[in-house]
């Protein structure tokens, strides 16, 4: 028996995998060898393709989930297929025209984020998932510092795609509203347009230098700067929008009720979803990435394909954003739509904000 890649080097056995995995992600049933030697360029008996399918199913691309009924596509298939077998497309006219309908920008980036998430479950039937990019890592705009009980301070922080975050941190020496006032526009006017990271960075060597060379003011400016730049893990987290999860109660893969539970608990965790994805586009350029079944390594997706893209606004700030569906899905289309939403979405936050 040659192996797996050698076998499907012959275009008749490629042929047989392609058929069995397309008619499998149309009817969603077991697929025989009757109904692919009918759909044979060849006109193959059904005993010819029986062979080949066995032999498929050997090397671990087919599985045979009862002794009587036809073969489904494992992880493995769907991986040869969509790295060797499919055949990229550009979005249709009708899925451009809801899109472009949809994104168009309204009052804010959050509410234009959580449309991006829908118009993708809509247009995909399946679960639409926008990451927005950690608020550490985007440019900021503005900073507002407001004063509120118990020596604590309301830090108000804006990127400039109209990202929001705001946090609460403790400042014990006593400040007036007039001066948080002066430290935010100081920092605003030096530091616009660099991400909090590198502020912090700035911050962290001007704390490096001998503190007697800087008065109240600048020494306000350090202090606030320190704790309302600070990164923490948890900081660190993006904002995760998500729709159209009921979509997937409808397909035969969630049937089961212990499988479903589990999914629907794996996307309740967003944060595990949002490291997922981050690391599913790392190292990638504006390019659709695929992860199919195990390759997700995530407890309770295992049945389930991630397709993500990163979306890029100002150059330099990266969101991410996929369709989260069964591994039997219609890979091209869902494909041209990750991508044609990832690039349309990063120039509508960029052009409106």
């Amino acid at each position: 028996m040659a192996n797996g890649i050698d076998f499907l080097q012959n275009e008749r056995n490629r042929e047989i995998l392609h058929w069995v995995i397309a008619t499998f992600i149309m009817t969603g049933k077991p697929v025989g060898s009757r109904r692919i030697a009918r759909q044979s360029r060849e006109q193959l008996s059904a005993a010819t393709v029986r062979n080949i399918m066995a032999d498929l199913e050997e090397m671990g691309y087919l599985h045979q989930p009862h002794a009587s009924a036809g073969r489904v596509p494992t992880d493995k298939a769907y991986r040869f297929y969509v790295d060797y077998l499919l055949k990229r497309r550009d979005i249709s006219p009708r899925d451009r025209g809801i899109i472009d309908r949809d994104l168009r920008l309204d009052d804010g980036a959050e509410h234009l984020m959580a449309r991006a998430s829908q118009v993708l479950s809509r247009v995909s039937k399946n679960v639409g998932i926008v990451v927005s990019p950690p608020i550490s890592r985007v440019a900021l705009k503005h900073l507002q510092f407001v004063r509120l009980a118990d020596d604590r301070i309301l830090v108000i922080l804006v990127s400039r795609a109209g990202i929001v975050q705001n946090r609460v941190i403790h400042y014990r020496d006593g400040i007036s509203q007039t001066e948080l006032d002066r430290a935010a526009r100081y920092i605003a006017e030096n530091f616009k347009d660099k991400t909090l990271l590198e502020i912090r960075t700035q911050i962290l060597k001007m704390i490096q230098q001998e503190q007697a060379l800087y008065d109240k003011f600048m020494q306000q400016i350090i202090a606030l700067s320190t704790q309302a730049f600070s990164v923490t893990e948890k900081q660190l987290d993006a904002e995760v929008y998500l729709d159209g999860a009921s979509n997937l109660i409808k397909t035969p893969e969630f049937s089961d009720i212990n499988k479903m539970k589990l999914l629907f608990e794996t996307i309740e965790e967003k944060s595990r979803l949002a490291a997922l994805i981050s690391r599913c586009i790392e190292g990638d350029t504006q390019e659709v990435r695929i992860t199919i079944g195990a390759e997700n390594a995530l407890q309770g997706i295992e049945d389930c394909a991630l397709i993500t893209s990163p979306y890029v606004v100002d150059e330099k700030t990266h969101g991410s954003l996929g369709i989260l569906g069964p591994t039997r899905m219609e890979y091209a289309r869902a494909i041209s739509l990750v991508d044609y939403v990832a690039r349309l979405f990063g120039r509508v936050l960029e052009t409106g904000n």
